[in-house]
């Protein structure tokens, strides 16, 4: 990809752009808000400075910014972008709009994705005469710190596009994941609402204080989670992997889950589901030394934390 658009200039926009612009990218932005041009300047320059430690070896925060322009011409900002990436407002009628007029203006070669943390590229790009280029390549906030992205594609989505986003994507130091299908919410978000609503209900209970319940995460499964999944994470707390943690303690998540009215998750076929994934990834064998691994990964991560907070 030599050029790419964000279409977008707010939070999620100006993220993105210091990502492409950070791989060495010549990327425009587009923002419809003429007032709102040195404001963006100033959001990605103070991004680009605050990550500096992530440039590639030789570069430099104006370097990175001279690679940006902003526009509040869309016709301008798609010109020959080979990537488009847009970044508007959550609102839906806008979505369809702004895609109706990216597909018109744009190349036809050029990828149309949304970062859309809400709706399925389905909704916005069914009418489309080209929709088979257009996807979701949703991040977590903010994406030049965050390398997590969902790539999500529309029934009609081509899946060679899907490959090509995911190739780009890593090429950006980006960390794609692609789910087989649409659900609303996608999975960063369902994962942690699943999460939240939890803690939401433990708090107003009275069950602990919510800067505890911060600290149970930051401090205890943020720690793990930082170096390994939770999948991975109870995978390697059981001498035999996840399936024997799931037969000695999946009836806990069952009675949780039953104590909810909802439907007890673990069963024999997700046992085996999971055990299968886990071990087409690591044996049996390694789990030792996957352990140690972990250990002194998470140990690192901590020494890290102390220093950055010695010098704040």
């Amino acid at each position: 990809m030599k050029k790419v658009a964000v279409i977008g200039g707010g939070i999620i926009g100006s993220s993105w752009a210091v990502v492409f612009a950070r791989a060495g990218i010549q990327t425009s932005v587009y923002d419809h808000d003429v007032n709102s041009v040195e404001r963006i300047k100033s959001v990605i320059r103070e991004s680009v400075e605050n990550s500096n430690s992530l440039l590639m070896q030789g570069d430099s925060v104006d370097a990175v910014m001279s690679r940006i322009t902003i526009h509040t011409s869309l016709a301008e900002a798609l010109c020959d972008a080979d990537y488009i990436q847009e970044a508007a407002s959550e609102n839906l009628a806008l979505k369809q709009q702004l895609f109706a007029d990216m597909a018109a203006q744009a190349k036809n070669t050029a990828i149309l994705a949304s970062s859309t943390s809400t709706y399925g590229a389905s909704l916005f790009t069914r009418d489309l005469a080209q929709r088979e280029r257009c996807l979701v390549v949703h991040p977590m906030t903010p994406p030049h710190l965050m390398p997590i992205v969902e790539v999500v594609g529309a029934e009609w989505t081509s899946p060679e596009v899907i490959k090509t986003a995911c190739t780009f994507m890593q090429q950006l130091r980006q960390r794609p994941v692609v789910l087989e299908k649409e659900v609303s919410g996608f999975v960063l978000n369902r994962l942690q609402g699943a999460l939240l609503m939890e803690m939401f209900e433990l708090i107003a209970d009275g069950v602990i204080r919510p800067a505890d319940a911060d600290l149970i995460i930051s401090q205890g499964l943020g720690l793990r989670w930082s170096v390994v999944g939770p999948l991975e994470g109870i995978d390697l707390n059981a001498p035999t992997g996840i399936q024997g943690y799931l037969e000695r303690y999946g009836h806990i998540f069952n009675e949780m889950a039953e104590a909810k009215g909802l439907r007890p998750p673990v069963d024999t076929p997700l046992i085996q589901t999971l055990h299968h994934a886990m071990r087409a990834s690591l044996g049996l064998e390694s789990l030792d030394a996957k352990r140690a691994w972990r250990d002194q990964a998470m140990a690192a991560v901590q020494l890290q934390l102390r220093e950055i907070e010695e010098r704040a």
